[in-house]
């Protein structure tokens, strides 16, 4: 009897071995699994390495991923478009960012399932390797020497900081006067828009030369945290309140930081975007830059004869840019029979020349910019101050220049209040007021 029961068991193993070789359990999904993923960036690695006698290693506790690093988080769907192909849908608040399409393969050294999605407009990519639940890799932007985040990823996670948040001791609705790098070099004033629903948190921080765009959080006690990822910046606001004062740190991937402290206030303040930057001359501004289809453009060309002319100062790594671009091409073409010419002076990172001409030329073609997109300098204020003496600097990334049909400038609008904040409205109506004095 026993020798017989030997015999069965020794037959079942053989089998069980040779279909465990022979069969392969088919992916369920092909690519990346569709559905909800949350993602985190890796700011610092909080790992402490435990040193023993001969042995020197990192030990780590059975502890989750944000415990071990200090991380910024971020969520996204993966899906298929119309077409099929497999796209990155990225969220911040009312926010949803498409990145697409994303490919993907395996690698025939490692053997590794790998992806890759270029995150245009901007000059920046997300790579690394997959399984059905969880991704990892390195966010890169490209023209910035050296410039990468690590992050990971995990598939059916819908929350973005904390599964189950203890109760918040404070409603941050309302508006906050805040200072960044208060009595340093880096001091700048902001004005902080929030709403809160039970811990759930979004808003932005507006300041003179433009918003923070749209971040999303949660408050947990007396904590306060806000991320915010939009393809070309990963952002993180970790904070606290004490006493009615709202005191944090400000991240900005891993090579900036600053304090910031603020207070609750029904009339903060602000200098207005108009009154940045003042007008030295009235001769007129004249500028023959080469496009983006190889051709030298001039505002003075036949064409713009008799016309108003917008100057965007903007560069392609910018997302306020992004948003006033994204207003200006929906103004032409809203209005397509006004007398209007709109011109940006692209300032990009990469000092090659050529290298910065394609950068221009694949931004406009992913924004689907309607309006001449020149290449003008190098990304720093003092390159594009010099190319405008006719006024006293320039203050942010976007600036927008209105000239009158002699190429004259008669106002200067710095940095943007986009369509995160409360004055978007507002900075519409300007617009269009100043288009019809111009106009008259």
């Amino acid at each position: 009897m026993i020798k017989s029961i030997s015999k069965n068991f020794i037959i079942i193993i053989a089998i069980s071995l040779f279909f465990g070789k022979c069969i392969q359990v088919p992916k369920q999904f092909e690519g990346l699994t569709p559905g909800i993923w949350r993602g985190i960036f890796i700011l610092k690695d909080q790992r402490q390495p435990i040193v023993t006698k001969g042995k020197n290693k990192i030990v780590t506790l059975d502890v989750t991923t944000d415990k071990q690093y200090f991380t910024s988080p971020f969520n996204f769907t993966i899906s298929r478009n119309e077409s099929k192909e497999l796209i990155m849908t990225v969220t911040n608040a009312e926010e949803k960012i498409v990145f697409s399409p994303i490919q993907y393969g395996r690698d025939r050294k490692t053997g590794e399932d790998t992806f890759y999605v270029e995150l245009n407009p901007y000059d920046a990519v997300m790579k690394g390797i997959y399984d059905e639940n969880q991704m990892k890799g390195n966010f890169i932007v490209r023209d910035k020497p050296n410039y990468y985040i690590p992050f990971e990823a995990k598939f059916g996670q819908n929350f973005r900081f904390e599964k189950i948040p203890k109760k918040a001791n404070i409603d941050l609705t309302g508006t906050w006067q805040v200072t960044f790098g208060k009595n340093t070099t880096d001091e700048f004033n902001a004005i902080g828009e929030f709403q809160q629903t039970n811990n759930h948190l979004n808003g932005t921080f507006r300041t003179e030369t433009g918003d923070f765009r749209y971040l999303e959080g949660l408050v947990e006690e007396n904590k306060v945290k806000l991320s915010c990822f939009d393809g070309a910046h990963v952002f993180l606001y970790d904070a606290f309140i004490q006493n009615d004062s709202l005191q944090g740190i400000f991240y900005s991937g891993t090579h900036y930081q600053v304090p910031f402290v603020g207070f609750r206030t029904d009339s903060p303040k602000l200098i207005h975007g108009d009154s940045l930057v003042k007008i030295l001359s009235n001769k007129p501004f004249i500028f023959s830059l080469e496009g983006t289809n190889g051709k030298m453009i001039s505002n003075t060309d036949a064409e713009y004869a008799n016309k108003l002319k917008l100057i965007q100062i903007t560069g392609s790594w910018c997302p306020n840019c992004r948003d006033e671009g994204e207003f200006l091409n929906s103004y032409l073409k809203e209005n397509p029979n006004s007398n209007i010419a709109i011109f940006s002076l692209a300032f990009e990172r990469y000092p090659d020349r050529q290298k910065a001409l394609e950068r221009v030329k694949k931004y406009k073609q992913a924004m689907n910019t309607s309006y001449p997109m020149l290449y003008a300098g190098l990304s720093n204020r003092d390159s594009a101050s010099q190319l405008i003496p006719q006024i006293d600097g320039i203050r942010a990334y976007p600036t927008l220049l209105f000239l009158d049909k002699n190429n004259s400038i008669v106002k200067v609008h710095s940095g943007f209040d986009g369509p995160a904040t409360s004055k978007f409205a507002e900075f519409k109506n300007e617009f269009e007021t100043t288009i019809k004095e111009l106009n008259k």
